[in-house]
C-alpha cells in the first residue's frame, strides 16, 4: 500500500514538475498549476515574513504576512520557505515535506480497511492535487482522528480533529458526530468532554496568534467572508450576479439546515440499528453537504472526500463517477484558463467540460449525502480493552 501511494505521489510531482520552469501559460497548457509557487512570493514567504503577527486585510488584499489558511498551514508554509530561494525550489521542498503525510494517510487507512485503502493510494486525485496546495496536512490529521476513534481513543480523536481544524477548518465538523456518538450511548459527560477537548485544541493553537495580532489572525476569515463564489462552483455558474453577502446568506442557511437534518437523521438511524452509531457515515454526509453548498470549492478539496470511500461501504462505482467528474473539472478549468488568457477564447470545449464537470460533481455530492447515510461502515473497531467512553 505504501509503495502504491509513493508511486502515485511521484506521479503527482511529475504532473507539477513542468511548472518548475516558470508559469507564463505553461501552468494551464501543461495542467501543472499549483498554489504553492505563486503564494511563495505573494504571501511574503520569499521574504521570510512570519505569518499573521503583523498581517492585515486591506480591502480584499492580504498584506504583511496575512494568509488565507489557518495558522498551522501558514506556519508550515513559512517554515518550508526558510530553506529555499526560488519558487521552484519551494515547490520541490514542499512536495518532499508533504509526501509523508500522504503516506501516513495511506498507512492509517490500510490499518483500518486493508486493500480498500487503494481508493486513496491509487486515486487520480492524488496525482492531481497532492502538491496542488497543502491539503495533505489536514487530510492526514482528519484520518488520524478516525484512526484514533477506531482504536478506542475518542478523546485523542478530538485532539486530532482540533489540530486538523488549525490546518484547514473542515475537520472541526467531525467533532459534532463524535460527540453525538456519546449522546447516543447516553453518556452526556463524554459528549461534552470530546467537544471541549477538540474545540480547546483548536482554540489553544489559535489563541497566541489572536492575542498578538487579532487583526492579522482574523484576516484569514475576513478574506473568505468577502470572497465571491468560485468560478467553478454551482453558485458562480448558476447565480453569477449575486453579491458576496447574498451568497454567504444562502450558502450558510443551506449548510446549517443540511447539517441539522443530517445529524438528526444519523441519530434516528443509530436508534434503528441499535448496535452502533453511524459516525463515519454521518461525517461523510456532512462533508459531502459542505462541498456541495459551500461557495468555495477549490479543486484539491477532493482529497478531503477520498478517505470516506475507504471507510464507508459504498459501491466503487461512486468512486469512479466522482473521479471522472473531478477530472473533467480539473482539465476543463485549467485548459479554459489557457484558452481565455492566452488565446482570447471563451466558450471552448474546455469551458463546456468544466461546466459539465461542476454540475456532475454537484449531483454526485447530493447523491453521496444519501449514499453515505444509508451505507454500512467499511471498518469495525478492533477488539478493545477500553470502551469508547474511556478518556485515554
Amino acid at each position: 500500500m505504501l509503495a502504491t501511494s509513493a508511486g502515485f505521489l511521484v506521479a503527482g510531482y511529475a504532473l507539477k514538475a513542468p511548472c518548475l520552469e516558470g508559469f507564463g501559460g505553461r501552468e494551464f497548457s501543461r495542467l501543472c498549476y499549483n498554489d504553492i509557487q505563486p503564494l511563495y512570493g505573494i504571501r511574503g514567504i520569499a521574504d521570510g515574513v512570519f505569518p499573521y503577527i503583523d498581517g492585515r486585510l486591506a480591502g480584499s488584499e492580504l498584506l504583511e504576512g496575512a494568509i488565507e489558511y489557518p495558522v498551522l498551514t501558514g506556519v508550515f508554509m513559512w517554515a518550508s520557505g526558510l530553506f529555499v530561494a526560488t519558487d521552484a525550489s519551494y515547490l520541490n521542498l514542499s512536495a518532499l515535506l508533504l509526501a509523508p503525510f500522504g503516506l501516513l494517510t495511506a498507512w492509517l487507512l490500510f490499518r483500518m480497511r486493508d486493500l480498500r485503502a487503494l481508493l486513496w493510494s491509487a486515486a487520480p486525485a492524488i496525482v492531481l492535487y497532492a502538491f496542488h496546495n497543502w491539503d495533505l496536512l489536514a487530510v492526514a490529521a482528519a484520518t488520524l482522528g478516525f484512526y484514533l476513534w477506531w482504536s478506542g481513543r475518542p478523546t485523542w480523536a478530538a485532539v486530532a480533529f482540533g489540530v486538523g481544524g488549525a490546518l484547514k477548518m473542515y475537520p472541526l465538523m467531525f467533532l459534532g458526530p463524535l460527540a453525538l456518538e456519546f449522546v447516543w450511548r447516553r453518556d452526556l459527560w463524554g459528549a461534552v468532554r470530546v467537544a471541549l477537548v477538540g474545540a480547546g485544541t483548536w482554540a489553544g493553537i489559535n489563541l497566541p496568534f489572536a492575542l498578538v495580532n487579532f487583526e492579522g489572525w482574523y484576516a484569514t476569515y475576513g478574506f473568505h467572508r468577502q470572497r465571491t463564489a468560485n468560478f467553478d462552483s454551482i453558485w458562480q455558474l448558476g447565480w453569477p450576479h449575486w453579491p458576496p453577502a447574498q451568497t454567504n446568506l444562502v450558502t450558510t442557511a443551506l449548510l446549517v439546515a443540511s447539517f441539522f437534518v443530517i445529524l438528526t437523521v444519523s441519530l434516528y438511524l443509530g436508534r434503528r440499528r441499535s448496535s452502533t452509531y453511524p459516525l463515519l457515515q454521518t461525517c461523510g454526509a456532512l462533508l459531502a453537504a459542505f462541498l456541495l453548498f459551500n461557495k468555495v470549492h477549490s479543486p484539491q478539496y477532493t482529497l478531503w472526500l477520498l478517505p470516506f470511500f475507504v471507510l464507508v461501504r459504498v459501491h466503487i462505482g461512486w468512486w469512479i463517477a466522482y473521479a471522472l467528474a473531478d477530472l473533467a473539472v480539473y482539465v476543463g478549468v485549467f485548459r479554459w484558463f489557457y484558452d481565455f488568457a492566452y488565446q482570447g477564447l471563451d466558450f471552448t470545449w474546455a469551458k463546456k467540460l468544466m461546466i459539465a464537470g461542476v454540475w456532475s460533481r454537484a449531483a454526485l455530492l447530493g447523491a453521496l449525502i444519501l449514499v453515505f447515510l444509508s451505507a454500512q461502515r467499511a471498518v469495525n473497531p478492533p477488539a478493545r480493552t477500553k470502551t469508547v467512553t474511556d478518556p485515554a
